[in-house]
């Protein structure tokens, strides 16, 4: 979708409210539309979810993460050992 797309909420049977403010913003002509997927990963955080990511990025800010060499070697050293099997 480009940057001038709105997405539309609709139960299947009410015409939702805001549709006159989409129409109205439009220009004269033929429009298809589509229906939007529900991403699979859409997960609502928990506070608890949110403090932990939250405290990932602190420890970042201070310098505490691994660098993402070190991390690239380990995860394809884990990747060659399951193909290996």
């Amino acid at each position: 979708m480009g940057d001038a797309a709105k997405v539309i909420e609709w139960n299947g049977t009410d015409v939702p409210a805001d549709i006159r403010d989409v129409l109205a913003g439009l220009p004269p002509g033929r429009y298809r539309l589509e229906v939007v997927p529900a991403a699979e990963d859409d997960v609502e955080l928990t506070p608890e979810g949110e403090a932990e990511i939250e405290a990932a990025m602190r420890q970042m800010d201070a310098g505490q993460g691994i660098p993402l060499a070190e991390v690239d070697a380990q995860l394809r050293k884990i990747i060659a050992e399951s193909r290996a099997r």
